[in-house]
């Protein structure tokens, strides 16, 4: 299932070299909606470097994803929310191309 739903993905998007950032965040975003998750866009006031989203899973699971463009890095205040949450326990990921995600989702549910 994963596999055809990202040629499918894949092929909506722009013929261009590079993919960006919010590309790779819908692809994922449409995916976990199709597998009964909620991938949530929290927007904290004063707060900044919080993931990209909070994915919210059956049985009261959730992880957090921040979406990056190809070979760009965490800055300082998202490796200070990732240490965070890590400690606090929660699964972090940081992706940067189409398919990671949606494979990071399929074993979190599996």
């Amino acid at each position: 299932m994963t596999t055809e739903f990202l040629k499918k993905a894949k092929s909506k998007l722009k013929k261009s070299t590079e993919i960006s950032e919010i590309e790779i965040e819908d692809v994922f975003c449409d995916y976990a909606k199709s597998v009964g998750c909620v991938a949530l866009k929290l927007i904290l006031l004063n707060l900044r470097g919080f993931p990209d989203r909070t994915i919210l899973c059956t049985e009261a699971r959730v992880f957090f994803i921040e979406f990056k463009k190809k070979g760009k890095k965490l800055t300082p205040t998202q490796k200070l929310w990732k240490r965070t949450l890590e400690k606090l326990g929660f699964q972090y990921f940081v992706c940067d191309e189409i398919g990671q995600a949606e494979n990071i989702l399929q074993d979190f549910l599996f």
